[in-house]
């Protein structure tokens, strides 16, 4: 098989993996022509263009006089693999996730001051809350401003627990910030084009938690800010 044969080989096999992931027929278009469309595509997007080119060209005058008319490169056939490789394995977002062993974590009886401490030795902005394996809030700073201005609160209690802010740990109770939760099988590509979006009534999204069936009952896997994902292809 020369090199213009492994390129359309492998060409074939992408349009193969994009049938399957766009459900196409053949009604539908090119496959790769629809990739090319989505925001998924964007590292990808320039040389895949320049490979459709060479397709086309290649499939209407391969030849000539028994010689191929053009030999693709062998980085190209590289790329095409590449880009074949990404679909059938596309990156999990756990595998750039802070892994549970690692996330700072809190309970209710925790006391507010010594949270705070470690929140600003770790750096970490956002703490979930858990009974036994259970997430049941998340702290962050906000939560605290939030409480003191409800309160009138002038000066931390050296006393204060978690558990004295649970109207304020829910969720959708954070003011300003939303979240996220997601099953282990989302890709790095998904969680990139949940922080992209634009924020819903006003609210960011701080944090994305990876949990084993995707809700805020599962058990946390790893969790994402937009940090963890910001320069990633």
């Amino acid at each position: 098989m020369n090199r213009a044969d492994d390129f359309l080989e492998h060409y074939r096999v992408l349009e193969e993996e994009l049938t399957r992931k766009y459900h196409c027929d053949e009604k539908s278009g090119s496959p790769v022509v629809r990739f090319l469309s989505e925001k998924e595509s964007k590292p990808y997007r320039e040389k895949l263009n320049m490979c459709r080119e060479i397709r086309n060209f290649l499939s209407h005058h391969s030849e000539l006089d028994g010689e191929p008319l053009v030999e693709p490169s062998e980085g190209i056939v590289r790329f095409l693999q590449e880009v074949t490789d990404y679909l059938q394995r596309p990156p999990l977002a756990l595998s750039y996730a802070t892994q549970f062993a690692d996330i700072l974590k809190a309970s209710p009886k925790n006391k507010v001051i010594t949270v705070m401490k470690k929140m600003q030795k770790s750096g970490f902005s956002h703490v979930p809350v858990l009974d036994g394996s259970v997430m049941i809030g998340i702290f962050s700073i906000g939560t605290f401003f939030s409480y003191a201005l409800k309160n009138n609160l002038t000066a931390l209690n050296d006393n204060m627990l978690i558990e004295d802010f649970q109207e304020l740990l829910p969720p959708d109770r954070h003011e300003n910030e939303r979240f996220l939760f997601l099953p282990p099988e989302t890709t790095l590509f998904d969680v990139k084009n949940e922080f992209e979006k634009r924020s819903q009534r006003s609210k960011r999204l701080a944090v994305i938690f990876i949990t084993d069936n995707g809700s805020i009952g599962g058990r946390i896997e790893g969790m994402l800010t937009p940090w963890d994902v910001v320069n990633e292809r």
